[in-house]
């Protein structure tokens, strides 16, 4: 079985679609070969060959606006990259392309189309993305975080739409026993027994979170709170850091970091809110304010209607932050009240379900 994966641009947009290719590793090992497509400045250019995978980049990017100076060559090159598509499907043989829902999916979901190549889609967020959505009758099966997602599509699709969740990797899915939450803690050079706070802005960091974190470092420490800060590449933190601060650039080992908070704060991103629901992790959700579909406020919305999170906005950030954090991290019994609703939401066997759907649709195509 070979498959075309054509997912990235961030992590929250990339992982899911590595956890379904895991799946299928699983269940297929030796007899699946596997080809990545994507941009060749973003993430997946680096993550994807760490991973052990075949990165091919493509020319694809997305749009920036009608005055943007990229608009102009933006159709020339989605054909490129459809070409490209085209091209590598034909020389690797593809049965199926795996469509991770942004910019970078376009291409292939038109060569899919072009080639009568099976395809399927994620969608990993409550509002489903442009691309998504313009792909969505070409598709053979379209797999959904949400539920309420099926509502934003046509009914007629609805009968290849399967709600399962969004696929997460087996790395952030490990039950861990009580214990570790103060051997990870250590692990990152933190204090064992004190309550700990996680930030993280994705991998490439969030400008309003890192500066409202800022602007409260010196008051961590008197509460009797320590910080496990993750900046990512585009912010470059102050040089004198209190006690009980750590921050690190970029966390690999994530299901770590996790174990080690009590709080996490965080965008609201479709694999973020997947994570946050298989760890059972209570947060302050910041949904980004310039996403294309607002999706991440629905993200973030939908968990704070079930208890699992609290929703922050972007532009009020400095002046909530802190004092949403001391309002819950010394309040056990809500921390685990937003737990408990935050585990009630979690699908771990959605990158399982998914992935047996993909072998399913080949399979079928090939009768």
């Amino acid at each position: 079985m070979n498959i075309l994966v054509a997912a990235g641009g961030t992590g929250g947009d990339l992982f899911p679609a590595v956890a379904v290719v895991e799946q299928l590793e699983k269940l297929l090992g030796n007899n699946l070969s596997v080809v990545f497509v994507g941009n060749p400045n973003r993430i997946e250019a680096t993550k994807v060959p760490e991973l052990g995978y075949r990165f091919e980049p493509i020319s694809v990017t997305g749009f920036q606006g009608i005055f943007h100076k990229s608009t102009p060559t933006l159709p020339l090159r989605i054909f490129r990259s459809i070409v490209k598509v085209r091209s590598l499907c034909k020389w690797h043989r593809i049965d199926a392309i795996l469509c991770g829902g942004t910019y970078i999916s376009y291409p292939a979901g038109i060569a899919a189309q072009q080639l009568g190549i099976p395809m399927m889609l994620l969608e990993p967020n409550v509002l489903p993305g442009k691309t998504n959505r313009l792909l969505a009758k070409r598709a053979t099966s379209i797999i959904l975080a949400f539920e309420q997602s099926k509502r934003f599509f046509p009914s007629e699709i609805h009968h290849k739409m399967l709600a399962v969740g969004n696929p997460v990797r087996e790395s952030m899915l490990l039950t861990l026993p009580e214990q570790a939450s103060s051997a990870a803690r250590k692990q990152f050079g933190l204090e064992p027994y004190k309550p700990t706070v996680f930030v993280f802005g994705g991998s490439l960091g969030a400008r309003s979170i890192n500066q409202a974190v800022e602007a409260s470092l010196n008051d961590f420490a008197p509460h009797n709170m320590q910080l496990l800060w993750q900046t990512g590449n585009n912010y470059t933190p102050p040089g004198n850091l209190p006690d009980g601060v750590v921050v690190k650039t970029f966390i690999d080992d994530m299901a770590s970091a996790y174990a080690a908070a009590d709080l996490v704060i965080c965008r609201s991103g479709g694999g973020t809110v997947a994570e946050l629901a298989n760890v059972g992790k209570p947060a302050l959700l910041i949904p980004l304010p310039s996403a294309a579909n607002n999706e991440q406020y629905y993200n973030a919305k939908t968990l704070e209607e079930h208890g699992a999170a609290r929703l922050l906005g972007n532009d009020t950030l400095k002046q909530t932050l802190f004092e949403t954090i001391l309002e819950l991290i010394h309040n056990p019994s809500v921390l685990l009240e937003m737990s408990v609703a935050a585990k009630k939401l979690a699908k771990p066997n959605a990158a399982f379900q998914a992935a047996t759907e993909l072998i399913k649709i080949v399979s079928k195509a090939n009768t």
